[in-house]
């Protein structure tokens, strides 16, 4: 599956330990200056050590399944994969954090991108999916709003903080860029005229490295305003007093954005881990676990695996998605493919995940 190149390619401090994290964010190829819904999605990976990355071609089927209707998709690597830092773990919890630190950059990011929305504009979705590994965290995610509100009042030096001013950083570029070319051509920035000469331009004017030198510059200023000025005097002045140390810079944080959209959340499940008895597992039972499985029946979720997934026995697939289903107002479906294994290479299977995610995807947005 070939995927357009991504609008953004940059780093995020994971929330949990501020591990550095490989990210990306794939544009639509109409998306224009004009306020429209920007419905968003985040697409997680399978487990690292096995080779797991946002490279995958499952992930990558998906991605582009959600491009085709419109959707912004952010991408990131896990601690230990790609060129992300750190190492997977056995508890899941950092990689909980993973996951909720591209969370809160795209809640912000798209916030920043719309900044022309109506009041009264309609909630867009944030489709929060995985595929194996990838599924079993987000099954594990507490819900989207209390996610959301770690990012709420962070302070400008916490992780939190960074991302949330990358978010806008990014976003504020990007409307640039849109603003620019939709007075030159409907193309998605990369397309038309010489196709070298504007990719370099793009990447050029997108660079991490600027935006993050940026980042510190402005953060090296504010702390320099905030430190206190003292006057001197000649050495040997009878009037000259011991210098004070300098106080510590004021910690300032961020302001809570009243007008922010809460997105409408829902959730895909690819081949999901529900009920492995490994040390993948050993995190099944997360904190607020009963929460965080609740949020799969409150909100539209879709569960999409094989009978001959190797990983996890059918039968245990099966009995939980039965279960998810029966609970009253429940909006879990669990749909099961016939002769398709973990990994979705056998004839025909992918074909048919794709066709039950695109009428998924078709009803989210309306």
């Amino acid at each position: 599956m070939h995927l357009p190149e991504p609008a953004l390619t940059f780093t995020l401090p994971s929330i949990h330990d501020s591990t550095i994290l490989d990210c990306r964010v794939y544009h639509p190829s109409n998306l224009s200056s004009e306020w429209q819904p920007r419905h968003s999605a985040i697409v997680a990976h399978p487990y690292a050590p096995l080779g797991g990355s946002y490279d995958d071609p499952i992930v990558e089927v998906v991605v582009s399944q959600l491009l085709h209707k419109r959707f912004i998709v952010g991408t990131f690597n896990f601690r230990g994969a790609g060129r992300s830092a750190g190492r997977t773990s056995w508890t899941a919890k950092p990689e909980r954090g993973d996951y909720a630190s591209m969370i809160g950059f795209l809640v912000y990011y798209i916030h920043h991108l719309d900044a022309s929305r109506p009041d009264d504009a309609e909630r867009p979705v944030l489709l929060l999916a995985g595929y194996s590994y990838g599924a079993m965290i987000t099954t594990q995610l507490p819900p989207l709003q209390a996610v959301i509100a770690s990012f709420a009042t962070p302070s400008t030096n916490c992780d939190a903080g960074q991302i949330r001013s990358r978010a806008e950083s990014l976003a504020l570029q990007q409307r640039e860029i849109l603003h620019a070319h939709s007075h030159r051509s409907c193309l998605r920035v990369g397309e038309g005229g010489s196709p070298r000469k504007s990719r370099d331009s793009w990447r050029r004017s997108l660079s991490i490295d600027d935006a993050e030198e940026k980042l510190r510059k402005s953060m090296r200023d504010f702390r320099a305003k905030t430190l206190p000025r003292h006057s001197s005097s000649h050495p040997g002045s009878p009037s000259r007093r011991p210098a004070l140390p300098p106080s510590p810079p004021e910690v300032v944080s961020f302001s809570a954005m009243p007008d922010l959209k809460q997105p409408r959340p829902a959730h895909l499940l690819i081949s999901p881990l529900q009920g492995l008895i490994t040390h993948l597992a050993t995190v099944s039972r997360s904190p607020g676990n009963g929460a965080a499985e609740a949020k799969l029946w409150q909100h539209p979720t879709l569960a999409v695996y094989g009978d001959g997934d190797g990983f996890v026995p059918v039968g245990k697939l099966r009995s939980w998605a039965t279960r998810m289903e029966g609970i009253e107002g429940s909006k879990f479906r669990g749909r099961e493919i016939r002769g398709a294994g973990h990994f979705w290479i056998e004839e025909g299977v992918l074909a048919r995940m794709a066709e039950l995610i695109d009428d998924f995807v078709t009803e989210l947005a309306g």
